[in-house]
């Protein structure tokens, strides 16, 4: 037995992701892909408007209007109003909130046959953190990939990742919380963010825990593409990397503590050398993650 799924995101990547993001889903067995381009001029739109499995929604002036609402200023509000809408119009028995650069991933089977084991009493089933990291040149198969280190006491976290886990405390570099698959058909109730929003705090959101399905955070396939975004958030006053703000820097790079104004390349070497540390599967490493049960692997698209 099977249980229909579909997805909803919120957008704004270029089409290369959004076209993995799109596949992954369809060929995992996703009945239907639901798109808020968050941009309504997104030329990325045209791409996937009249692809089968993806429903594409402009969320221009017209759509909030539609709504009997102006467009929230800030990025999380107009997800979850975007949620509410794909949850009203879903068609699938199950509904995920994942971002472009989530990729479901599943041990024992599809999707659809583990939702539909989950017990009637659950409305939520909860999916945890994976990420990728960067295997040895000589490595031929499945994607490495980390899982977070929060339910491990501090000795075995310090054994994993030694002075690095004072910045790197998760053992993940994004978010530690997961996404989550709403069973559809529940009056009242709306996506959230990492996990759905019951109608009222008097009722109850029974999550039922997947131990064979996982989300992976692809925001780090790679060490360029890690330092892009962190140089980003560093320089963004809207996130608490800023130098200055949370001096990142001390932490991931203690030799930084000399240089006065770094440079951009400065930061770069600072970065990559901590990148290289934590993400990169050295022997050492993977021997001590294998210990603690720390590493998976799974077959996954690579951006080029």
């Amino acid at each position: 037995m099977k249980a229909t799924w579909s997805v909803f995101s919120m957008v704004r990547e270029p089409v290369h992701i959004l076209r993995r993001f799109v596949d992954h889903n369809l060929g995992a067995g996703a009945s239907y892909v639901h798109l808020f381009f968050d941009d309504p001029d997104d030329p990325a739109f045209d791409t996937f408007a009249n692809q089968p499995g993806v429903i594409a929604q402009r969320c221009g002036p017209d759509y909030w209007k539609g709504l009997n609402r102006r467009r929230p200023p800030y990025v999380e509000r107009r997800q979850l109003l975007n949620g509410r809408v794909a949850y009203d119009r879903c068609l699938t028995d199950w509904q995920a909130h994942f971002d472009a650069d989530e990729l479901m991933v599943t041990r024992g089977g599809p999707l659809g046959t583990l939702l539909a084991a989950v017990p009637p009493c659950h409305q939520t089933a909860h999916l945890g953190t994976l990420e990728p990291m960067t295997p040895p040149e000589e490595h031929d198969g499945p994607m490495p990939f980390r899982r977070s280190v929060r339910h491990l006491k501090f000795r075995a976290r310090l054994h994993v990742y030694g002075e690095d886990l004072q910045v790197f405390r998760n053992g993940l570099f994004g978010h530690y919380q997961g996404k989550s698959i709403l069973r559809a058909g529940l009056e009242g109730w709306g996506h959230g963010i990492h996990f759905p929003r019951p109608p009222s705090p008097e009722i109850e959101n029974a999550i039922f825990e997947m131990d064979n399905a996982w989300i992976a955070h692809m925001h780090c396939e790679n060490r360029e593409l890690w330092v892009n975004r962190t140089l980003n958030k560093m320089r963004d006053t809207s996130y608490n990397l800023r130098t200055g703000n949370y001096d990142i820097l001390p932490y991931v790079a203690p030799e930084a503590a000399a240089l006065e104004n770094p440079s951009e390349q400065d930061l770069l070497e600072l970065l990559s050398g901590f990148y290289d540390r934590v993400s990169v599967l050295s022997e050492d490493l993977r021997a001590r993650m294998e210990a603690l049960d720390l590493l998976q692997y799974h077959q996954v698209e690579l951006l080029d």
